[in-house]
C-alpha cells in the first residue's frame, strides 16, 4: 500500500499581498490615519528604493500619539517611532517554517520579500486560516498520509 504526499503550503500560497507601507519621512498623524483607514495593525516601512528600513505597529503610533495628547510633544515622523527590528521570508518559505517564525521571534507578522521587493505579508491571523486548511486537508486525505515537511507539529516549536 501506498501512503498519499501532502504538500506543505508555501507562503505564497497564503499571504496577504495587498500591503499598505509608509515611508520613514511621513508624518506619524498621516500614517495612523492610514492604518486605521485600512484596518491594519501595522506597516512595513521603505525607503525611495522599496527598501524595508522598519515596522510601524500600533505600539509606535500609541507612543507617539500619547505623547502629543499628554504633553503636547511633536508627534513626529514614522522614523521616530519605528521598529527596525523585523522579520523576513521569501515566498518559498513552507508554512512551518513561517509559523515557527511567528512563534519564536514573538512577531505578529513576518514580511514576504522575493526578488529584493515587498511582495507581501504574512501575520497570525494568515498562518491560523493556513494550518486550519491545511490540518482539514490531512484529515481529509486519511491514515498514512506523509506531509512534505521535517515538521512533527506544535512541539517542534517549542522547548
Amino acid at each position: 500500500m501506498t501512503s498519499a504526499t501532502l504538500p506543505m503550503p508555501a507562503v505564497a500560497d497564503f499571504m496577504t499581498r495587498t500591503v499598505y507601507t509608509v515611508s520613514p519621512d511621513t508624518e506619524i498623524t498621516e500614517a495612523v490615519g492610514t492604518l486605521t483607514s485600512k484596518g491594519c495593525s501595522g506597516a512595513p516601512v521603505v525607503d525611495g528604493d522599496g527598501h524595508i528600513v522598519g515596522v510601524l505597529t500600533h505600539e509606535g503610533c500609541m507612543r507617539a500619539l500619547s505623547g502629543a495628547a499628554f504633553n503636547d510633544e511633536p508627534a513626529g515622523r514614522v522614523a521616530d517611532h519605528m521598529s527596525r527590528e523585523f522579520v523576513v521570508a521569501e515566498p518559498t518559505a513552507d508554512l512551518f517554517h513561517v509559523v515557527s517564525l511567528l512563534s519564536n521571534d514573538g512577531g505578529r507578522r513576518v514580511l514576504i520579500v522575493g526578488e529584493h521587493k515587498l511582495v507581501g505579508v504574512v501575520t497570525r491571523t494568515d498562518a491560523i486560516k493556513a494550518l486550519e486548511t491545511h490540518r482539514k486537508a490531512r484529515q481529509s486525505a486519511g491514515d498514512g498520509v506523509n506531509i512534505e515537511t521535517v515538521a512533527v507539529g506544535w512541539s517542534a516549536l517549542t522547548d
